[in-house]
């Protein structure tokens, strides 16, 4: 048997935040990834820089390789001892031919391994409202796949919430086989397309106007259908479709899920400088600083990069006070073996230059390692408390192609530096009037401004 190993990952039904901690570790460790077009493609940042990423297709009526040739990659990645994750839409055992690839695994003497993962059969339902099960409606469902590889009729059975999968185009017979196996042409039917996902939505109907609805809306695909009583409850029910969606362009979009949903689309990246000469004389006089200010996460990262490349870590700062302009690079500090003397309540400039405004800051001399481009509040305002400020870019931002996204399901933007903006009038152009905008902290809403872009500063989450 080879020594190496396949695993089969359901990858959740799109949120990203659905996979399991297992699954979210093994993309994290795999030597190689094969992933279909439905799996909540952010998950893919979370490969190794080195591993092999495929592309496998599984569009609907369309594939970029055939299922014999994803089971024979399978194989012939796993026999180079390589650790192979098959990263798969929903669960894999659930209509996505996860069996079939596992049993040529086994024939071949593969091993093999299955993470499942949240079906959309159940998921879909869930965000829009719809309990599939309810002691006052039904206590049971079915799953049913909507698509058939034979032209054979469509069994109903006989259950109180029916969840079809993959049966968009054949809605027409869906409708017809529920009728004739005894359902009212009254009963409550709903699609959810592209469920749990930001651009998630919902229609609602009865079984006798349904297929003129859908294609009224022009349902896409993915979308399921649910039918039963459970239906009804969509409209007291939907928590998803009432919270805002909130595109993110910038890092941590962790720290912003009060604001409502987030749909993290990057369009910025941090990269090293190749000139690092200006770091470099900072680093042969620290002792001379009273004061390291870290204003991001990148800054203590690059900055503490730079030290170990010289055979040096955290003693070489031990005569100077740290400060942190959030929590956030706080933590990233931690990493580093230091833990920052001041931290302020507000993250950002001002909330710093509060604090500092506290103490004696007269002749004080202060690193600041920092982007190339990079506010002046910070620094102009240290001065005017008598500081003297030395600030060294550490690294850059160079701009991204985001992933896509349908600005027509976005709510809020949030610009969390000037450079996102640049990108997005780049990309995008104004910002649509439905979009409210938002900007962290004033010095990058001064930015949008020059961009065209009028923002509101972002509410804190304790606001």
């Amino acid at each position: 048997m080879s020594k190496g190993k396949v695993y089969l990952v359901g990858s959740g039904p799109g949120d990203v935040g659905l996979i399991t901690v297992k699954g979210y570790e093994l993309v994290r460790q795999a030597d190689v990834i094969l992933y279909d077009h439905l799996m909540p493609m952010e998950l893919l940042q979370l490969a190794r820089e080195d591993a092999e990423v495929i592309s496998v297709g599984k569009f609907a009526s369309k594939h970029t390789m055939s299922q014999e040739r994803i089971n024979a990659l399978l194989i012939e990645k796993a026999a180079d001892n390589k650790v192979v994750v098959r990263l798969k839409g929903g669960d894999p055992f659930v209509f996505g031919r996860g069996g079939e690839e596992v049993e040529a695994c086994a024939e071949a003497g593969v091993d093999f391994e299955i993470i499942p993962g949240i079906t959309s059969a159940l998921s879909a339902p869930t965000y829009a409202g719809i309990p599939p099960t309810h002691r006052d409606f039904t206590a049971n469902i079915a799953i049913v796949t909507g698509h058939r590889r034979d032209e054979k009729e469509l069994e109903i059975p006989n259950a109180g919430t029916i969840v079809f999968l993959m049966g968009v185009a054949n809605i027409q017979k869906i409708i017809d086989s529920l009728l004739k196996a005894g359902w009212s042409p009254q009963a409550k039917i709903a699609a959810v397309e592209n469920g749990t996902r930001y651009n998630q939505r919902v229609i609602t109907g009865t079984l006798e106007n349904f297929v003129r609805t859908v294609r009224q809306e022009k349902l896409g695909t993915p979308a399921i259908f649910i039918v039963g009583k459970v239906v009804g409850l969509h409209e007291k029910l939907n928590w998803f479709g009432r919270k805002p969606r909130v595109l993110v362009l910038g890092t941590h979009p962790e720290k912003y899920t009060h604001l409502g949903t987030i749909v993290h689309r990057p369009m910025v990246k941090c990269v090293g400088l190749e000139d690092c000469s200006q770091l470099e004389k900072a680093l042969e006089q620290l002792e001379t600083f009273n004061w390291l200010i870290f204003t991001s996460a990148n800054g203590a990262k690059y900055f503490f990069d730079r030290l170990k490349c010289k055979g040096l870590d955290a003693r070489a700062i031990a005569s100077m006070k740290v400060a942190a302009i959030g929590k956030t690079t706080a933590k990233r500090l931690t990493a580093f073996g230091i833990v920052a003397d001041l931290v302020p309540e507000r993250e950002s400039s001002a909330g710093l230059l509060e604090e500092f405004g506290a103490l004696d800051m007269m002749n004080k001399k202060v690193l600041l390692p920092q982007a190339r481009v990079a506010s002046e509040e910070l620094p102009e305002g240290l001065a005017g408390l008598g500081a003297v400020v030395e600030e060294i870019a550490v690294y850059e931002t160079v701009e991204i192609e985001p992933a896509d996204v349908d600005l027509e399901h976005i709510d809020k933007i949030l610009f969390t530096s000037g450079s996102t903006a640049r990108a997005f009038v780049k990309k995008f152009g104004q910002v649509p009037a439905h979009i409210k905008a938002y900007c962290l902290g004033e010095p990058t809403q001064a930015s949008a401004k020059k961009h065209g872009i009028e923002a509101e500063i972002v509410p804190r989450k304790d606001d």
